[in-house]
């Protein structure tokens, strides 16, 4: 990634919007691809995000969305303070939502937006975003993301993000 490129991400993610100072990733118009999946990132303002950018025949992107979806279904039903969403790429809508359904994924899925795409140098996947419960970007990670290495990055932030009540990601 370049300076000019991290500039840019820097400026969309992390500029105050307004007076109320909206995390910009809140703001971020998003095109469904599984029916539960919301029209922006607001839906999940107070918990703990891990947005996780796949391709549909990346194996690596399989083997992260495997761990993230073991560390939410650790987490109490009653106190859900992690959760994980997927962002598709690689094809148009109708392509993606065929693709998306062999993961079998309890995340909401979404087709990754242009605004954000267009400020990453690297295209190659997975690709993970990590924002606290205000929806900061705390951790951007490109490649597979160890789960040691997520586990640290995480468990500090759900230390400081109150419970939220279960929307039964998990089934």
């Amino acid at each position: 990634m370049t300076f000019k490129h991290v500039c840019v991400l820097m400026i969309l993610l992390l500029a105050p919007m307004g007076a109320m100072a909206s995390s910009p990733f809140y703001q971020l118009k998003l095109t469904p691809i599984t029916p539960d999946a919301p029209s922006t990132l607001a839906a999940y303002r107070g918990q703990v995000l891990a947005l996780l950018l796949v391709q549909p025949q990346c194996s690596w992107c399989k083997k992260q969305h495997k761990l993230l979806a073991r560390m939410i279904k650790q987490q109490p039903k009653h106190c859900q303070k992690l959760i994980a969403m997927m962002m598709a790429t690689g094809g148009d809508k109708h392509v993606l939502k065929r693709e998306m359904k062999r993961y079998q994924s309890p995340f909401a899925i979404t087709t990754f937006p242009n605004r954000l795409s267009q400020s990453l140098a690297v295209k190659s996947t997975p690709q993970l975003f990590i924002l606290d419960s205000e929806g900061t970007l705390v951790t951007y990670h490109i490649g597979f993301m160890p789960e040691t290495a997520l586990r640290e990055t995480i468990n500090g932030l759900l230390e400081k993000t109150q419970c939220q009540q279960s929307k039964d990601m998990l089934g």
